[in-house]
């Protein structure tokens, strides 16, 4: 997955925390009331390190740096100002400055990838003293982070001078940092930073005669143009040097056409590798497309350098074989790409290069083929799902002459070729070519057939690229905050926030001390979210509501016990009245200081993550500070109930831009008490969250076939919603799991399921749980070789484990799983369908039966319980078409639209489509007509998938081997 992104947040929430920490008597009602501003920059985290005589100093990386944050860093170095610094692998020096004998310093960045280390280590050729200071930054522009930088060093000065920086972009932040001379054995707090700088660190390398003071701050920056200095000041006037950076904000993508940047090419004969130039004018966010070919060795494979992946090969039976390779160039893209082959063959390749492509998720869908002894280079239809795309088209050609024919390759009708050359030889020479065609609307596309004067095999090879996206809606804002508490009461009422509208979404949070066997029964039109208790201390709820033209002043919470309670009420502007709540997890932690929530998995843009954190408190007296949030999250209000059965609770949020893994949740409180903490996201009001249609094309397209010895019997497909193009495997009796490449069926990780005996697993889903995102495993069938002879099971178990962390390279290992047995209401029933709705989570079993047609549709009770057998309940019976085979009629495969209004269900033989009545949702869908969608042509067919976006569908068979991924797209 690459770090950079392309969605870009145009209003993000700067809040002040105006709520006081003081007792609340039970009576009193205090508000919060909130104003919005600009920014989409923020600090993760710092860290420091330092160490003397040393040649390397290892730094950690701030908890919560994700995939695209920018990483700036000091390092600086006593009595050794000659010495050279050498980085790790990404980082890139900045600037450097010294002092004629006493200190030098470097200033060093990075941008954080998706696999980031947990510690950098620098190296210096000269032993010495060495202190570092690391400032990790989300919401700055990955492809562009850096707006100006200034240093300079201060010769026995108690001034930490630097020169103005002048700035080119808005809405900046500036991150300072200083490094001086010190001598002592203590660590004196002396350094002030510039004028409206923010203090990060203030620390020190203490030593007698070598030591070092190292501080950092940062400062959000308004309008382009000459800052002022950012000098600031120490009690000391001994020499120091002193860096500042300024990062630019994320910026809106372009949305116009795709552009031709360049292309390169390259040729050899009996080689084992090939080196492809990068095109001039490359920049980062350029996508990369690379094209190889070979002579008469089709079993050869190809190794592509680190950032590449391959798209698609495509082969005859023995004379030529072609690859596509894919890379989203970097901020440091090298001058070339090495490509290596396992066997030694006449080689040829070409690097073509395009701007205005979606860099997140470049590739829209691609096709090739081989042509035996022909003129014509033919390509199988395409089916693209975005409009405003570009086909970008290869063609490879079995050639022999001793000069290279003149046009070589005419590319298809419509496109302009970007080069057309050959390799010459005798007998195994090669002509080929690259061309290039904008796209307008979205659908079926081509063919896209070439052509040459001479009859000879050909490969030709098509690829559909995404427009880069647009710029997502606002984002979700904080309208205002409302609390109450009380001691020994029944009913908690909490006023309606200040300034909160129609359409609006509110959260309730209540907590109680001391009874949590206790009942909440909140107002009417409050939805219950989730709970979480300790043994007997606290307990939390959470309710959310969507505001209504005429809302009452205040919300009356009711308890069927008597004890102390605390709560509040947020609203938010700008959240999607129909579908409010993306995603949520909540965790009790006993008797810590740590406020852990569990990462999860966000599916819409712009929304915004909010945070609540509840703590046992034994005091009258409130603290000074109570809980705090996470980093990067702005406070809402921090309050307390003093007693000694007292309550600190708080709230906080923060904007969020890109879906996908949310990270760095956990608060803290300078307490070791029991506390719950709870994140919910909200889902913007018309983020784009994934595409429908109703009309998908007539053909299917071959992605690749599954390499990965470990699926010998594919019962069941999931699409991962952690990270995109990629989708999970599993056997029908094994506890193997295969992630594998969307595009192209190659493996991107194996992983063997734990704590399970499998009895008859038949089908796979993604879907959220309490830690983020999980995989559901359905051990539902009836008829496995694993059951003894004769056994015949009554009840049955869906497995439950969390998402592998993919996009952090976790690629192997062992996923535990919870088990949460169930019986049917109405008997014991053959099942091989299971699917989990993508943002309620619940959980649907579809019954099998060929020979009547009819499948009965079953749902779990909530609130799930692992290892505690539930009953299911029933909520209709589907009557599939009968034509008098029951390979048509028997349903093998479940799958529910990403947007919750529709559903797969698949037969051997046979995909359909439920889709819901507008309004009434999406158990309406059980109740439709099927629709029959393109039949895959599959011996046994017993796996389906929607697109991680909707754009289409996946299909698999069980059997013959080898097991071929075929996608059907929307048209």
């Amino acid at each position: 997955m690459t770090p950079f992104r392309s969605l870009w947040l145009a209003a993000a929430l700067l809040m002040a925390a105006c709520g006081t920490t003081e007792l609340v008597p039970p009576d009193d009602v205090q508000e919060a009331t909130t104003a919005q501003g600009l920014s989409t920059l923020s600090v993760r985290g710092t860290t420091s390190a330092s160490g003397l005589d040393t040649t390397t100093l290892s730094i950690p990386t701030p908890v919560g740096t994700a995939a695209g944050d920018v990483l700036v860093m000091q390092l600086s170095n006593r009595e050794a100002v000659t010495a050279v610094a050498t980085p790790p692998a990404g980082w890139t020096l900045l600037r450097s400055e010294q002092s004629a004998s006493a200190i030098k310093s470097w200033l060093f960045l990075r941008v954080a990838s998706a696999a980031e280390p947990s510690s950098h280590t620098f190296t210096l050729d000269l032993a010495s003293a060495m202190a570092a200071t690391l400032v990790a930054v989300s919401g700055a522009d990955p492809l562009e982070p850096v707006d100006v930088h200034v240093g300079q060093k201060n010769g026995n000065s108690a001034s930490l001078a630097l020169p103005v920086a002048t700035t080119s972009s808005a809405n900046g932040l500036a991150v300072w940092f200083s490094a001086q001379v010190w001598g002592g054995t203590t660590c004196p707090a002396v350094h002030t930073p510039p004028t409206g700088f923010t203090e990060q660190l203030d620390t020190c390398l203490a030593s007698s005669s070598r030591g070092m003071l190292h501080s950092s701050a940062t400062s959000e920056l308004g309008a382009a143009g000459a800052q002022p200095a950012f000098t600031g000041s120490s009690t000391l006037p001994n020499t120091n040097i002193t860096h500042a950076v300024v990062l630019r904000p994320l910026q809106p993508p372009a949305t116009g056409e795709i552009t031709f940047v360049g292309t390169t090419h390259a040729s050899g004969k009996t080689v084992t590798s090939l080196t492809l130039s990068t095109p001039t004018g490359v920049a980062a966010g350029h996508v990369l497309l690379a094209h190889l070919a070979n002579r008469n060795q089709i079993a050869a494979e190809i190794t592509p350098p680190a950032g590449w992946t391959l798209v698609r090969t495509d082969m005859s039976t023995w004379s030529i074989r072609g690859w596509v390779f894919v890379r989203v160039a970097t901020a440091g893209e090298p001058a070339s790409h090495t490509f290596q082959s396992s066997i030694a063959s006449y080689l040829v390749g070409n690097l073509v290069a395009y701007a205005g492509v979606n860099p997140a998720n470049p590739i829209d869908t691609h096709a090739g083929k081989s042509n035996s002894s022909s003129t014509v280079f033919t390509t199988p239809q395409l089916s693209t799902s975005t409009p405003g795309g570009a086909a970008v088209w290869f063609g490879a050609q079995a050639w022999t002459g001793a000069a290279c024919p003149t046009p070589a390759i005419e590319p298809p009708v419509g496109f302009a070729e970007t080069y057309d050359t050959c390799l010459v030889s005798s007998s195994q020479g090669l002509v080929f070519n690259a061309a290039f065609m904008p796209l307008a609307g979205a659908g079926i596309q081509g063919p896209f057939n070439g052509s040459s004067t001479f009859a000879e095999t050909n490969v030709a090879q098509v690829v559909a690229l995404r427009r880069a996206e647009v710029a997502p809606p606002a984002g979700v804002a904080l309208r205002g905050s409302s609390r109450h508490s009380g001691l020994s009461i029944s009913s908690l009422s909490i006023p309606k926030p200040s300034g909160t509208e129609a359409n609006d979404a509110l959260i309730a949070r209540v907590t109680v001390r001391n009874n949590i066997t206790a009942t909440v029964t909140p107002p009417a039109g409050w939805t219950f979210l989730r709970s979480e208790q300790s043994a007997y201390a606290i307990r939390t709820w959470i309710f959310y509501r969507v505001a209504g033209a005429s809302e009452p002043a205040s919300y009356a919470f009711g308890l069927d016990a008597t004890t102390h309670m605390a709560g509040s009420v947020e609203s938010f502007s700008g959240v999607d009245p129909l579908q409010p709540i993306d995603v949520h997890a909540g965790q009790k932690n006993g008797d810590s200081a740590s406020f852990t929530v569990p990462d999860l998995v966000t599916v819409g843009v712009g929304g915004l993550a909010v945070w609540y954190g509840s703590q046992v408190w034994p005091d009258a007296t409130c603290p000074a500070t109570g809980i705090e949030p996470p980093l990067g999250f702005t406070e809402a209000f921090d309050a307390c109930l003093g007693h000694a059965n007292g309550l600190l609770f708080n709230a906080a949020y923060r904007s969020l831009t890109a879906p996908g893994l949310q990270t760095g949740l956990s608060g803290s409180s300078a307490f070791v008490q029991t506390n719950t903490a709870h994140v919910i996201v909200l889902r913007a009001a018309n983020a784009p969250r994934c595409i429908v249609g109703d009309t998908y094309a007539s053909t299917f397209t071959l992605q690749g076939t599954v390499a990965a010895p470990q699926i010998v019997e594919p019962s069941g497909l999931a699409a991962s919603r952690v990270v995109g193009n990629a989708l999970y495997v599993h056997n029908e009796d094994t506890t193997a799991l295969v992630a594998i490449n969307t595009l192209n069926a190659s493996t991107l990780g194996t992983f063997n399921v734990t704590n399970v005996t499998p009895a008859d697993w038949e089908d796979l889903a993604t879907g959220p749980c309490p830690s983020g995102s999980c995989i559901f495993i359905g051990d539902i069938g009836k008829w496995s070789a694993n059951f003894p002879p004769g056994g015949s099971p009554t009840s049955f178990t869906i497995y439950r484990l969390p998402e592998p962390d993919l996009a952090n390279g976790q690629t192997s290992g062992g996923l535990v799983a919870e088990a949460f047995p169930f019986v049917y209401p109405d008997g014991s029933k053959d099942a091989e369908s299971l699917m989990v709705h993508p943002t309620t989570g619940d959980i649907y079993v579809v019954t099998k039966n060929g020979d009547t047609g009819q499948s009965g549709v079953y749902k779990f009770p909530q609130p799930l319980t692992p290892g505690v057998q539930a009953t299911l309940i029933h909520v209709h019976t589907i009557q599939l078409p009968l034509n008098g085979d029951a390979n048509f009629s028997a349903a093998t495969a479940a799958a529910i639209h990403p947007c919750a209004d529709r559903f797969l269900l698949r037969t051997y033989r046979t995909v359909y489509e439920f889709r819901a009545t507008p309004g009434l949702g999406f158990e309406s869908a059980v109740f439709a007509t099927p629709v029959t969608l393109t039949d895959t042509s599959e011996g046994q067919g017993e796996a389906i998938e929607y697109e991680a976006n909707g754009a289409g569908y996946f299909t698999m068979s069980e059997s013959p081997s080898p097991f071929r991924l075929k996608r059907v797209p929307l048209r």
